[in-house]
């Protein structure tokens, strides 16, 4: 059996081997502090059992997240009737290969891959252009649509793991495609680190700073991706700017959808809009809840260098934040694609009544 983190996403290192036991450790590259972003493909295992274990907690509620083609995820849990729920802490989790089954994708939480938005774009016949070029000289994905005097800006995968966000944003622009908002322009880049994407990074507090600590604004921006965005707002302004993330691994809000409040010159806006989130959401949504919103000022969420508060400090901004959402939820309200496409709509349909009273005029 091989394990290897040759795709993209790929993130993983083999310590050692014992019989059919495997172990594992998630690689930090770059990041300053402890992450658990972990991403590995194991094949030439059918008809193996085989137990995989890390050093440390790296497995949400429902096990790793396991696909056969980096687009379709499933939890372990769903296909092991024997394990509906992991308990907090544990490092270890046992899968049987079938007798076919001779590659298998397993990772953390369920991935986003980037040829999920391309093929996403084409289905809807959305142009997909190079918005820059990054560090290592990739062509970052962009996608514009409308025009009108409403300047939208979203924003996805600041931080490269966080891929919750993108299946949001997926759902929120299907949304928006259908039934366009007046007089608006959209922007949408969907993998804001796509260097750290493409490689598997943690991106999370990448050294010296990472993707949403970028924007400072006595002095330029370190990545091309974090500069162009600046640029643009420059251009057309940025009238609403929503920051799509994933929080921590998990544990008490982290298992929620929160609104980070990010501003007291506009907490009543930011109020008026969690209500009307909360009142869009559907039962095939993944949850939200505003009373569950992360206030400003308090715990971690102080002042920032970051897209949503650079955003909302704008002259022209009206409402600006960061929408985290749980890597797995909890089994009253679990994660998995469709539930999070399906709120990515209900934003998109909360923003349309928002902007009805707080519209360009």
């Amino acid at each position: 059996m091989e394990i290897s983190k040759n795709f993209i996403g790929g993130n993983i290192k083999v310590i050692r081997r014992t019989g059919n036991e495997i172990y594992l450790e998630n690689e930090l590259r770059d990041t300053g502090q402890d992450w658990f972003y972990w991403a590995f493909c194991a094949e030439g295992a059918a008809g193996q059992t085989v137990t995989f274990r890390f050093q440390d907690n790296r497995l949400g509620y429902f096990g790793p997240a396991v696909s056969q083609d980096l687009v379709n995820w499933t939890w372990l849990s769903e296909t092991d009737t024997s394990r509906h729920f992991f308990l907090y802490g544990q490092n270890s989790f046992t899968y049987t290969f079938g007798k076919d089954e001779n590659r298998v994708f397993f990772a953390h939480s369920m991935l986003y891959h980037p040829d999920r938005f391309l093929k996403f774009a084409a289905a809807h016949r959305l142009k997909v252009s190079e918005f820059c070029r990054s560090r290592k000289g990739r062509s970052v994905p962009c996608v514009l649509s409308g025009s009108g005097k409403n300047s939208i800006i979203l924003t996805a995968r600041h931080h490269a793991c966080e891929s919750t966000g993108s299946y949001l944003l997926e759902g929120m622009l299907s949304e928006l495609l259908e039934n366009p908002l007046p007089d608006t322009r959209v922007l949408c880049v969907p993998f804001v680190d796509y260097d750290g994407v493409v490689d598997g990074d943690q991106g999370k507090a990448r050294r010296p700073y990472d993707h949403n600590r970028d924007y400072d604004k006595n002095q330029p921006s370190i990545y091309p991706e974090t500069a162009q965005i600046r640029r643009y707002a420059d251009e057309y302004g940025c009238h609403y700017g929503f920051d799509f993330h994933s929080p921590w691994h998990l544990g008490e809000i982290n298992d929620c959808m929160f609104i980070v409040q990010n501003s007291f010159e506009k907490a009543d806006r930011l109020d008026v809009f969690g209500k009307l989130l909360e009142s869009e959401m559907t039962e095939k949504a993944f949850g939200y809840r505003h009373e569950n919103d992360y206030p400003f000022m308090q715990g971690w969420n102080l002042k920032s260098t970051n897209f949503s508060q650079y955003m909302i400090s704008r002259q022209e901004n009206i409402l600006a934040f960061t929408l985290e959402t749980a890597y797995f939820g909890t089994t009253e309200n679990p994660v998995n694609a469709e539930r999070l496409t399906a709120s990515g709509r209900c934003f998109a349909n909360a923003l349309r009544k928002y902007m009805i009273k707080f519209s360009v005029r």
